[in-house]
């Protein structure tokens, strides 16, 4: 009997070669054209169900993580992974049947434009600027179209058309089989640019321009780039474009512009967005400070008309509340975070998923004006709506199905290491296509029963070498202020012209500096996440997620293959040491306080000691991010604390309690130099005997206090910095002449006496920055000064209208956000010499300078840029327009 069942399917795999027949998949019936299945994004599929509990049934390896949402179409699926390798699966077994490696070298990496499937051809788009079409059977390019900008925006079909947009906001209108029928472009349509928009030459050209430069600091609406994902109902097409929400009609043969939307006094970043069943835009927007909401927003009669969808307001206090008229009412739900997905829409209730604990799945109903939590872990990803259920992948690296009723218990399924799913799912047939950053798209259904994949594709791995000449260790930027003294400065060798040589997306807020090491960068989100890129290519390395953070302005230090991070929340702050190559959590330790706005302030190794400077006490949300010009500093029961870890297992060598001289240490700041401690710290009017701080010297080794000086200290929002035995404190507020004055005053190290005060200025806010021959601090929303190192002269005034900039110094050059360059050769000629192209629409952060490279990391826009400099730029291109 078993002879002749052998014979039989012998016959049936030698029939199934030479015809072409598919009986593995010829019960799959049920297809999933495009991400979030519709071209609103809505995420609504109430007609598909699954029934758990669900088993794996089969799981593929890909080459590389993977950002994107599989489709699924005839009885197969397709995939693209980060490298832009496009596979097409067996929906029913998920054995490979083709697979197609786009063009594009090392900088093709990080793709997120998830593909889409019509009339047999796969459409998709890369980082490296070509658009693909291919045909949907054996994967042989149709079509390959050169945009000259990454793609991130998904392709979107609606009524027989596909429409994708490319990073730089070129709308493409196509047939199916990729023929194009218009195009439309917002950089030349709406800001009236013709050049190359990647360029910064173009930009510093319009930015002489004085008039012009106004209006660029304070509104930033040439923002332009298009990093989330376009949606459309009903031939009218909604575009994130840069800090904009642009409509177009499809005309036909033409695109038609019908309105424009910005949000008041400035632009805000739009973090996801999709359309209700009436066209109306949900979009999720971020401005800072982790302000932001879901709004409604409905162009209706030519007019555009702007809710806010009720419990999803945030700011630094928690999640905002107002009544019909505006007006703020009781925090009913506590500390609320950003979401940073596209919303899922289901008549009039709303569902979102965010990086936060206790809130990962949230139902928002229009009518009730409530908010229901419904479960799951924390997540990034977008939420499908099934019949009874929505569907998620969390940062735990688990699949959730959550009831939508709100009763009952979810379930979830564990892949295979715990990496991330940043993703939507797609949904058939019963059965749930997921793909994972662990390189794998998993299969479940009913009678899954498949072992998880044992193949570790190790892609934590770094594939592409740092190549600038200065890759060397001792041209890290490894921490945030640049080196353990705090100066925030460098020298290596830069100069314009600056060329892109790579940029991707991240999901989060960030207001202080990534760092780099071992020849990757390192970033630490407000809301708990960690990653590590290439230098190199921006290619994702690793990422962690750790629940409890919050609104925590916090930058990361590394050392010797370590990370180290201080991670603070409401509930509970940790001091964590992550292998730096993998991400792995090697040791954590606990602290105190709150992450207040200079705590961007990371740790100080010395030798095998960490130390880090903290308050005790616990907070309210609305206390959480204390306003620097609140002279209480912190609650009078606070104590400031400085503490020494043992590097190699976070054990507490020593703790110095400062509370005898006053209350707080949060607003606090440190530096080491020539081997010595330095501590300043801010009380307000908590400080005893009427001193509003004390700085001190300390041995590292011991903790031993070696000088205090409670005359002179940091007041509120920067921290210390020394250089050729000086201490330079600077802060937001005026401390001398009963609180009119403010100044940066300039201590000798070796006794803490004062050295010299600087003429009066209106803030010196972060660090003062330590030149060859010159200081320079910034003063928010108004001026920046060059200072006389000897004297505290100003020397000039500079940078007018930056908000609460950080900026950094690699010699001669000053850097801002946008990789805006002032040229200080000169101190009484500075020159704005380079700037763009725009890609953030904040001033919160600017760029920095490490191993030969400018790194940005955007804190408004979810963006990552790396630019060469100088002879490598003059040589270069950027990666996606053609040599």
């Amino acid at each position: 009997m078993k002879f002749h069942n052998l014979a039989f399917l012998l016959i049936l795999a030698l029939a199934t070669a030479a015809f072409g027949l598919d009986y593995g998949s010829a019960d799959l019936t049920e297809d999933w054209p495009q991400l979030k299945f519709d071209s609103r994004h809505s995420g609504n599929v109430p007609d598909r169900s699954v029934t758990g509990p669900l088993g794996l049934v089969a799981a593929a390896g890909l080459t590389d993580a993977v950002f994107t949402a599989p489709v699924v179409a005839d009885g197969r699926v397709y995939v693209v992974d980060g490298s832009g390798v496009a596979f097409c699966f067996d929906a029913e077994t998920l054995e490979l049947v083709w697979k197609f490696a786009t063009d594009g070298g090392k900088a093709n990496c990080n793709n997120v434009c998830s593909p889409a499937i019509v009339d047999g051809y796969l459409h998709f788009g890369t980082m490296a600027g070509t658009y693909y079409v291919l045909n949907a059977s054996d994967g042989s390019v149709v079509r390959a179209i050169d945009t000259s900008d990454p793609i991130f925006s998904a392709p979107v079909l609606s009524d027989g058309t596909v429409y994708f947009a490319t990073l730089g906001s070129r709308v493409y209108a196509l047939k199916p089989d990729g023929t194009i029928r218009w195009t439309w472009d917002f950089v030349k349509e709406r800001l009236g640019i013709s050049g190359d928009r990647w360029d910064g030459a173009q930009w510093i050209k319009r930015q002489h321009d004085e008039a012009w430069r106004k209006n660029y600091f304070w509104n930033r609406h040439e923002q332009f780039c298009c990093n989330r994902n376009l949606a459309v109902s009903n031939k009218r097409l909604v575009l994130p474009a840069g800090g904009a929400i642009v409509w177009l009609q499809d005309t036909g043969d033409s695109a038609k512009f019908l309105a424009e939307h910005h949000g008041p006094r400035e632009a805000a970043g739009t973090l996801g967005l999709c359309l209700d069943e009436n066209g109306t835009v949900l979009r999720q927007w971020h401005r800072r400070d982790n302000g932001g909401s879901l709004q409604k927003i409905e162009l209706k009669d030519g007019k555009i008309v702007v809710q806010t969808v009720p419990g999803t307001e945030t700011n630094y206090f928690g999640t905002v509340f107002r009544d019909a008229d505006g007006k703020y009412l009781p925090n009913r739900e506590g500390p609320g975070l950003l979401s940073f997905c596209s919303a899922s829409v289901r008549g009039t209730d709303v569902y979102r998923c965010r990086p936060q604990e206790d809130f990962a799945l949230c139902k928002h109903s229009l009518t009730e004006k409530t908010t229901t939590r419904l479960g799951g872990f924390p997540s990034i990803a977008a939420p499908i709506l099934l019949r009874e259920h929505a569907v998620f992948g969390g940062l735990d690296g688990q699949l959730h199905i959550i009831p939508l009723s709100g009763q009952g218990d979810g379930w979830s399924f564990r892949t295979a290491f715990d990496k991330a799913i940043t993703a939507p799912v797609a949904v058939c047939d019963g059965r749930i296509y997921f793909a994972c950053e662990d390189g794998h798209l998993y299969c479940l259904g009913p009678d899954g029963d498949a072992p998880l994949p044992t193949d570790d594709l190790r892609l934590h791995e770094i594939r592409s070498r740092l190549t600038s000449k200065l890759a060397g260790p001792k041209y890290d930027w490894f921490t945030n202020y640049g080196n353990r003294a705090n100066t925030n400065t460098n020298d290596q060798g830069l100069r314009p012209p600056l060329k892109l040589k790579w940029i991707r997306r991240y999901k989060g807020t960030v207001k202080h500096f990534s760092v780099c090491g071992g020849g990757r960068m390192y970033t630490h989100t407000a809301e708990g996440q960690i990653f590590a890129v290439e230098q190199e290519t921006g290619r994702l390395l690793w990422r962690r997620y750790f629940p409890g953070v919050y609104v925590s302005f916090t930058a990361p230090v590394y050392h010797g293959g370590c990370l180290l991070i201080p991670q603070a929340g409401l509930k509970q702050c940790r001091l964590r040491c992550l292998d730096a190559a993998t991400g792995e959590l090697l040791w954590e330790a606990p602290f105190t306080g709150s992450p207040s706005w200079n705590r961007q302030l990371p740790p100080i190794v010395y030798k095998n000691l960490v130390v880090y400077p903290f308050s005790s006490g616990s907070y309210t949300p609305k206390s959480w991010l204390f306003e620097h010009q609140s002279t209480f500093g912190s609650p009078p029961d606070h104590k400031p604390l400085v503490r020494a870890f043992d590097l190699g297992t976070g054990e507490e060598v020593w703790t110095e309690d400062f509370s005898q001289y006053g209350a707080g240490g949060d607003d606090a700041g440190m530096c080491l130099m020539d081997g010595t401690l330095y501590y300043s710290c801010y009380f307000g009017n908590r400080g005893t005997n009427g001193s509003q701080g004390v700085t001190a010297a300390l041995e590292p080794k011991s903790g031993n206090v070696l000088w205090t000086n409670t005359d002179y200290a940091v007041h509120a929002g920067c921290t210390v910095s020394g250089d050729n035995g000086r201490l330079y404190l600077g802060g937001y507020n005026p401390v001398e002449e009963e609180g009119k004055v403010n100044r940066v005053w300039c201590l000798n190290a070796e006794d803490g006496s004062l050295a010299w005060k600087s003429e009066p200025l209106t803030r010196a806010i972060h660090v003062i920055t330590i030149g060859k021959r010159l200081l320079f601090t910034h003063s928010q929303y108004q001026n920046g000064y060059l200072l006389d190192k000897q004297t505290g002269k100003i020397l000039q005034t500079l940078t007018r209208g930056y908000r609460c900039t950080r900026f950094t110094m690699s010699e001669p050059y000053l850097l801002g956000p946008n990789m805006d360059l002032f040229d200080l050769s000169d101190p009484k000629d500075v020159r704005y010499v380079w700037g763009g192209p725009p890609v953030d629409v904040m001033f919160c952060v600017g760029a920095f300078v490490s191993n030969g490279r400018v790194f940005y990391t955007t804190n408004g826009a979810g963006l990552q840029v790396s630019a060469a400099y100088g002879e490598e730029a003059d040589r270069s291109t950027v990666p996606w327009q053609a040599e």
